[in-house]
């Protein structure tokens, strides 16, 4: 079970850095940018990730909005995976 949740750790990194690397890439676009400020400036949004300072498109606030959580999830599977595996190597 350990090799399972280190691959989705694996996995979560790679699909929040590639969604902040599109993201960033075309901010520009009216779809993209209506769809980001729409859901950063809604009120779950401001509880779980603050209030928005800036223009939501902000390379800083892209940050925080996408990679920021990327990291925190995939840390948490990552750190999971390696107690499950150190659990398996000490029975």
């Amino acid at each position: 079970m350990g090799w399972l949740i280190l691959l989705a750790a694996v996995l979560t990194a790679a699909a929040g850095v590639s969604l902040r690397s599109f993201v960033g890439r075309h901010a520009d676009r009216h779809v993209i940018g209506r769809l980001l400020r729409r859901v950063r400036e809604s009120p779950p949004a401001r509880v779980l990730l603050g209030p928005v300072h800036r223009d939501a498109l902000d390379p800083d606030e892209l940050d925080q909005t996408i990679l920021m959580p990327t990291i925190v999830v995939a840390c948490g599977l990552f750190l999971t995976a390696v107690f499950l595996l150190g659990y398996g190597v000490l029975t």
